[in-house]
């Protein structure tokens, strides 16, 4: 665990961490950051308000600010329940491939995108939102959030190094590339169906008729394995 990572959840009483499985929160804190990412995930960070949050959890206001300070206090919080699990499960994954003798780019893919689509979510809709909000909130305001980026180094590096190692005739500015256009990919996946760019009329079913998690894992890999092949 690398220095930068170990930063007080907000609600929690223990630092995060890269390897953490999921942090734990008091009961309190737990309904206000559930609440808060069924707003978030439907209305969007800037139209949500603290008063909403805790009256949608059941709590006083002040419970709200209390473990949380503001609204950005409670987006980081919800941020780092969601994505601390999800990269921890990433590294392990690459791990494990590693260790089984299996570094091909496939694999590499496989590791970074399947912990995305956790069989076990009990609602992965919102779960995808919630990490797709995240994504555009800290691309859009760098500087509000910039600790939180903190939480994706250390995978970025783990995961660069690999696609490297998978594809050494690449340059290290070609995989640079091809991890940020990953990302990029993803975001926009993420989003949801309804905001795909608009369809032809006549072939949007194609695509609702395709939601099946491993398919859409399944499709990923191979337009962004070939995409980063592409960049030799």
């Amino acid at each position: 665990m690398t220095a930068d990572m170990t930063r007080k959840l907000p609600g929690n009483d223990r630092p995060a961490s890269a390897e953490d499985e999921a942090p734990a929160y008091t009961e309190s804190a737990r309904a206000i950051l559930d609440a808060a990412e069924r707003l978030f995930s439907t209305k969007g960070f800037s139209a949500v308000s603290m008063r909403e949050i805790a009256a949608a959890s059941g709590r006083h206001l002040a419970s709200a600010n209390y473990y949380f300070g503001s609204k950005v206090g409670l987006f980081e919080a919800a941020f780092l329940r969601r994505i601390v699990p999800v990269n921890a499960r990433r590294l392990d994954l690459l791990e494990r491939y590693r260790a089984a003798g299996r570094a091909d780019l496939e694999d590499v893919m496989d590791a970074y995108l399947q912990p995305l689509f956790d069989p076990d979510e009990p609602d992965p809709a919102q779960a995808a939102r919630m990490i797709m909000l995240f994504s555009k909130q800290l691309l859009s305001n760098p500087g509000e959030h910039e600790y939180l980026q903190e939480y994706y180094d250390e995978v970025a590096r783990a995961f660069i190094a690999a696609i490297q190692a998978a594809r050494p005739g690449l340059t290290p500015t070609a995989v640079v590339w091809g991890y940020n256009y990953m990302i990029g990919i993803l975001v926009f996946t993420l989003a949801g169906q309804e905001n795909l760019a608009r369809i032809p009329a006549g072939t949007a079913e194609l695509v609702h008729a395709d939601s099946c998690p491993q398919e859409t894992i399944a499709r990923l890999k191979r337009f962004i394995c070939a995409g980063i092949d592409s960049l030799g």
